[in-house]
């Protein structure tokens, strides 16, 4: 989705998420869509600037991507050079930036790799359907050719990543705890919610986030680590119904409900490939806020993978493996799930869209 670069810039990009019906379908949008990104952009703008005024996601994808692309340079140089460029969804650089300078700069074989690892048709299902319009209207003559990561939330490094992070934060919560009370704190996974009829379509992300919180606390057993844990949602907005239980209501309630029992907390932004808005003001300003008022004397925030190494190495190492599944004529993805239209799903770009995407599957080496 990307992430507004300044203040000024709040407003359009709220406005692109309220107009986007991968999204969310609201009644009337063209009306209701931008009544509510106009209400909520003095709000946002405040949010913002308790973080440093704009987004920080353009300068951590930068980083992520230069490390990604050093690595692939070095681990496979019969696919290299590489270059990566950035598309986002709802502000600058935008999909069609991307695409005008990709072409600019002669380049003919391309991976449209998803930083989401967790797959949703509101999230990566919405980029693919704007990819599509925009290969549609700017590379008409298919000059480049493409393939496509569109979910990697098993990846063996994601989820060393997020273990040892969840580790870390747990040594700090020692020291505040005992060894012994650490082992009663709670690991509260925190993704972005959805709106409930997505899932009701049969959207994949609950189910997949779902499995990368399972890899991650396997990885944890493996580490003698204990802990009970949860997954929640957060950053619900707008009239309609979404999942449960929000992220909100858990650090309001699980004092109370417990008889001040459970006190402390460790927060993972299990969806999130670094820090942004949802992170640093949701999670680490908002909700922190609220859990004090709410009887957590201990809250720790698990930092999302930013600039680790580690996450980098996965990263190149999930581009490596697509490549030799395409240059080896297997299919493009994991068991074909890209190809699959939910089942609730009537939604003709989406079938648009996943035709095309099956059209480069026999055309890539």
């Amino acid at each position: 989705m990307g992430g507004p670069r300044s203040l000024d810039d709040v407003n359009s990009y709220l406005n692109g998420i309220f107009a986007d019906r991968d999204i969310m379908q609201l009644p009337v949008q063209d009306y209701l869509g931008p009544f509510i990104a106009n209400r909520r952009t003095k709000k946002v703008q405040d949010e913002y600037k308790q973080i440093g005024g704009k987004s920080p996601i353009e300068d951590w994808t930068k980083i992520q991507g230069s490390k990604m692309v050093s690595i692939l340079d070095k681990i496979s140089p019969q696919t290299g050079p590489h270059k990566y460029y950035i598309g986002f969804r709802y502000n600058e650089p935008k999909t069609e930036t991307a695409l005008q300078q990709m072409k600019a700069d002669g380049v003919n074989r391309a991976v449209a790799f998803s930083q989401y690892f967790q797959y949703s048709c509101s999230t990566t299902g919405s980029n693919l359907n704007e990819l599509y319009r925009q290969v549609h209207d700017i590379d008409a003559g298919r000059q480049i050719k493409w393939s496509f990561i569109d979910r990697w939330g098993d990846n063996d490094q994601l989820i060393q990543v997020f273990a040892n992070n969840i580790e870390k934060s747990l040594k700090v919560m020692a020291q505040k705890v005992g060894n012994d009370g650490v082992n009663n704190v709670p690991i509260l996974f925190s993704a972005h919610s959805l709106p409930l009829y997505v899932v009701l379509k049969g959207d994949p992300y609950v189910a997949e986030v779902g499995a990368t919180v399972g890899l991650v606390m396997k990885e944890l057993r493996k580490r003698n680590v204990r802990n009970p844990y949860r997954l929640i949602w957060q950053s619900e907005v707008g009239p309609l119904k979404w999942l449960g239980p929000s992220t909100e209501h858990v650090i309001k309630t699980i004092n109370a409900s417990t008889n001040g029992k459970i006190d402390s907390v460790v927060m993972v932004p299990i969806a999130f490939g670094s820090d942004h808005i949802e992170t640093l003001y949701e999670l680490g300003i908002e909700y922190r806020n609220l859990a004090s008022e709410s009887g957590i004397v201990n809250y720790e925030l698990v930092s999302p993978p930013n600039d680790d190494d580690i996450f980098a190495q996965g990263m190149a190492a999930e581009v490596v493996s697509h490549l030799a599944k395409c240059s080896s004529g297997s299919t493009n993805s994991l068991d074909n799930q890209i190809y699959m239209q939910c089942p609730g799903c009537v939604s003709e770009q989406c079938r648009i869209t996943k035709k095309w995407i099956s059209s480069h599957q026999n055309s890539n080496e």
